[in-house]
């Protein structure tokens, strides 16, 4: 049986892919805080921002079933193990509630080990979230240094830049 509430969250899942399909906005560097939260892991612990802030941090809103995150996860699970032990934490907070319990299977089959927390109701509107997946880099303070959104190949490349700045601010690489 469809119930209100599926319709409610395969309306938002269409309109989060197609939002990614379409323009692959590209939003420039934001100023300010990123904004604090408190959500529950996958596992049943709790996790705020400041439990996630390390010398960088990657943020990733996305959602199981979308195809865009299914084929960017794995080259940001790449970027994190190649950057975790230089200082880079990353998260990825799932935005579709009526998703939630399919994490568990849908992380190990993929071999993901980047912590999945759970955004819960609102998350969209509270992070102005437009599409998925949509991406935060930010310093140790919780300071947003970047945001992108939506994801096709070849833009790890600037994302892994933009880390490397990041985590080496004096080392940076040429323009």
């Amino acid at each position: 049986m469809v119930t209100g509430r599926t319709l409610v969250a395969l309306a938002l899942a269409a309109a989060l892919m197609v939002g990614a399909a379409a323009g692959q906005e590209r939003k420039p560097a934001i100023e300010g805080t990123f904004k604090q939260f408190k959500y529950r892991t996958v596992e049943g612990s709790t996790m705020t921002l400041s439990d996630v802030l390390g010398k960088a941090t990657l943020v990733v809103f996305f959602f199981p079933t979308c195809q865009y995150c299914n084929v960017a996860l794995p080259v940001i699970q790449k970027l994190h193990d190649s950057y975790k032990d230089s200082g880079l934490l990353t998260v990825w907070i799932n935005v579709l509630p009526e998703q939630d319990r399919m994490l568990p299977r849908w992380r190990s089959s993929h071999g993901f080990t980047v912590p999945i927390l759970l955004g819960g109701h609102g998350v969209q509107k509270d992070y102005s979230l437009t599409m998925t997946p949509t991406h935060y880099l930010l310093d140790a303070a919780g300071h947003i240094l970047s945001r992108h959104d939506g994801f096709k190949l070849g833009d790890e490349t600037e994302l892994e830049r933009r880390i490397q700045q990041a985590l080496f601010p004096t080392s940076q690489p040429a323009r």
